[in-house]
């Protein structure tokens, strides 16, 4: 049975990886009414195609930008049924704010978090000043982590004796922010990651600068696959940057089939 046929039943994701897209096609497919929010038009790209409600654009920073969608959802249709939170794993303050807001509004939430891979053979820290314990010197040591976290992992390498090189991905916030740290424009290259995501770029980089090691986050999906394949095929070192601790009041979902399923169990309510 169609569930739209039902009740037309309306959900918000709130997106910020690539399972966004892929829920949010197999949603539409099974009868779901969809609005999702992005945080940029380049974000928003991918779903351009897909029979949407609406695409909000733009970052919801705070709990009253959060609540603000919900009331106006109620207000101008009969609300969300579900809000699904499908931020990145380490985008924390994002998911602590939108479950607070959904739990005083009494909105049903999920939360989807990719499971935690094996790491293999890496190394993993709880925080960039654990490269301390690492003696680095005179080793090539390269960064994909994320832009927000490119000063503190660029220092702690750093006082471990590494030279240090950078991958960073080609948006305005990106460039910005890697500019004005202080790794020289010779250690950085500007990726889109569309193009480079099977590996052949970065391996191109490991051997131009002659790269020891690598340092990214344990953030599950594709990216964190790639950086133990790569390192693994090339006998790099590997340093993981462990995911965030769970929020409390949260009971994360890891796969689509888990989401699906209760989804159906709120829709019966």
């Amino acid at each position: 049975m169609d569930i739209r046929e039902k009740c037309q039943p309306h959900l918000w994701l709130l997106t910020g990886t690539v399972e966004g897209h892929v829920f949010a096609r197999s949603l539409l497919k099974e009868g779901w009414k969809i609005t999702v929010s992005v945080v940029s038009d380049r974000a928003s790209i991918p779903y351009e195609k897909l029979n949407l409600e609406k695409i909000l654009v733009g970052a919801l920073t705070t709990e009253e930008e959060l609540r603000e969608v919900i009331l106006r959802a109620r207000i101008n249709h009969s609300g969300f049924d579900c809000v699904i939170d499908l931020t990145h794993p380490f985008a924390i303050n994002i998911t602590g704010a939108i479950s607070k807001v959904c739990r005083e509004l009494g909105q049903p939430f999920i939360r989807y978090e990719r499971p935690v891979d094996n790491i293999s053979n890496a190394f993993l820290i709880k925080k960039f000043s654990d490269l301390e314990k690492y003696d680095l010197t005179n080793k090539s040591i390269l960064l994909a982590v994320g832009v927000r976290h490119l000063k503190d992992a660029l220092t702690f390498a750093r006082n471990s004796g590494a030279e240090v090189y950078a991958r960073v991905l080609a948006n305005p916030e990106s460039m910005k922010m890697t500019l004005s740290s202080s790794i020289p424009k010779a250690n950085f290259a500007v990726l889109n990651p569309s193009v480079s995501s099977n590996g052949k770029i970065e391996k191109a980089l490991i051997r131009k600068w002659n790269i020891d090691g690598v340092i990214c986050r344990q953030s599950g999906g594709r990216n964190e696959i790639l950086w133990h394949q790569i390192c693994s095929s090339m006998s790099l070192n590997l340093w993981l940057l462990e995911r965030p601790c769970k929020l409390k009041h949260i009971n994360p979902i890891d796969s689509y089939e888990k989401l699906t399923k209760r989804l159906k169990s709120i829709n019966m309510e």
